[in-house]
């Protein structure tokens, strides 16, 4: 007779942290990312989530993306934010983002299961960091909701632009 072990929530725990340590070994182009929860799916206005990144490489070109969890709550199509970008310099750069979550006949944008739907949205594409040190990008939700309900994480992502897609920089991050 075989004995059937369960796995406890520590195995559980291990086994998660080592399929998530794999994968990030698997993505050499990754140079940051970072997904934070939002409390109960209730976006404050005043709940600014930010992100720290520690930028080495001043030559290669870099893709940023804004990754947005959302579920089946979400009443609208799109989510604006408003994003500001720090610089080690102390330059600051405020953009006003619209993400698309929704199409016009309400099918969601992002890949999903259930009523979570993840979607990563191009911020800049090849950009060029002008300096090397810490940059800070912080996101404010700039809908009227409050709190904004149906999001339940928000993230960013930087990578290495690949070679099919690199041209010459065409932005600069805080070239002010």
């Amino acid at each position: 007779m075989r004995h059937i072990h369960q796995l406890s929530e520590g195995n559980i725990f291990f086994l998660v942290m080592f399929i998530g340590m794999a994968l990030w070994a698997c993505d050499p182009d990754r140079i940051y990312e970072n997904n934070v929860k939002i409390p109960e799916g209730n976006w404050l206005c005043s709940d600014r989530k930010c992100f720290e990144v520690d930028i080495t490489d001043t030559i290669s070109l870099c893709n940023i993306y804004i990754n947005i969890r959302n579920n089946s709550n979400y009443k609208y199509m799109d989510l604006w934010l408003f994003v500001d970008v720090f610089s080690p310099v102390g330059t600051v750069e405020r953009d006003t983002v619209k993400i698309m979550i929704a199409d016009h006949r309400g099918k969601w944008m992002g890949h999903g299961l259930g009523d979570k739907f993840d979607l990563r949205m191009v911020f800049r594409k090849n950009v060029l960091f002008p300096a090397t040190g810490k940059y800070i990008f912080v996101y404010e939700h700039a809908m009227r909701d409050e709190p904004l309900t149906g999001i339940d994480d928000t993230g960013l992502r930087i990578e290495k632009a690949s070679p099919r897609s690199r041209q010459p920089a065409t932005q600069r991050i805080n070239s002010l």
